[in-house]
């Protein structure tokens, strides 16, 4: 019995489709893993901040300072993280410290065969200014020196870009911007609410971000 050319033709071309879906799925299972984005997530962070108000009469104030992450990736879309950032503003005759304590929630543009993850963030973010030893004059018209601490709740938004070294280890870099009010001031262990400071802060960090698990 013979074979035509046109039944070896549609042969062939049965056993291709048959092989391919195989050989693409293999050379998926095969493609090596470059970044993880899920489960527990440590980094630490260097970079500066500063804050801008208008109602405070005061020009932009900045410095440097550090922020220390943890959070948990549910998916390896999604991260809920937790971040504490300190930095020390103005001059030598002038500093003050402001602390951020965020909540916030992270997606990731991500694909775990490539290293560079982009990624955007938002959440809540509760702020405290402080300085120590401000010279002021009392109602007896009589100088003295108190601490001064003002603080409230904000949104913050930002984003930003890590490049996986290893799938469990990457180096980034973040942009946040926070606005909201300062409404409490404290003057030594006295405090004062209701009040409307409108403020905004922005901080850039570069940092080393850990995922122990995998």
């Amino acid at each position: 019995m013979s074979i035509s050319h046109r039944q070896l033709a549609s042969t062939a071309l049965l056993c291709a489709s048959l092989l391919l879906p195989v050989a693409a799925l293999s050379a998926q299972q095969a493609a090596p893993v470059r970044s993880n984005t899920e489960k527990l997530m440590l980094s630490l962070a260097l970079g500066g901040a500063s804050i801008d108000s208008d109602e405070l009469e005061a020009e932009r104030e900045s410095g440097g300072g550090f922020s220390l992450q943890v959070g948990w990736g549910f998916t390896r879309l999604f991260t809920l993280l937790v971040d504490a950032s300190a930095a020390v503003l103005g001059d030598d005759d002038d500093e003050f410290v402001l602390l951020h304590g965020d909540l916030l929630g992270r997606f990731h543009f991500t694909n775990p065969q490539r290293a560079w993850v982009p990624f955007i963030e938002g959440g809540l973010t509760g702020r405290v200014a402080a300085q120590d030893d401000i010279a002021i004059i009392d109602a007896n018209g009589n100088p003295q020196q108190v601490d001064l601490e003002i603080s409230g709740g904000g949104f913050t938004f930002g984003g930003g870009l890590q490049y996986h070294v290893r799938p469990a280890v990457a180096l980034g870099a973040s942009l946040r911007w926070t606005v909201g009010e300062f409404s409490t001031v404290k003057f030594n262990n006295v405090s004062i609410e209701g009040f409307e400071i409108d403020a905004t802060s922005a901080r850039l960090n570069l940092g080393v971000t850990w995922r122990p698990l995998r």
